[in-house]
């Protein structure tokens, strides 16, 4: 089964009174060779970087960017359901797929 992109979900809450929202990036990797681990830390890099950016982590609030425990929260969760796929995706390519 081909897949050449993986999808990172991550809901992250604006404000307390605000309800939650979830934003899906998706993350190409059909360009590496994940048998090697050469391949695998550039899609782990890859996942990182857009984990970030769906969490939020370079935007500028209130004259700071400090990283919240919201943000630390989205970002765990956003690569957790990342590396369930990474993993299957590597799988897959080692088996031959």
């Amino acid at each position: 089964m081909k897949r050449p992109l993986i999808a990172l979900a991550a809901i992250t809450t604006m404000a307390a009174a605000a309800p939650a929202f979830a934003e899906e990036i998706q993350v190409n990797h059909h360009d590496l060779n994940l048998t090697t681990i050469e391949g695998q830390q550039t899609l782990d890099r890859r996942v990182d970087r857009a984990a970030k950016r769906v969490c939020g982590y370079n935007e500028l609030r209130s004259g700071s960017r400090f990283v919240t425990p919201s943000m630390r929260s989205c970002l765990a969760k956003a690569k957790a359901g990342a590396n369930s796929q990474v993993a299957a995706i590597v799988d897959d390519k080692r088996l031959g797929g």
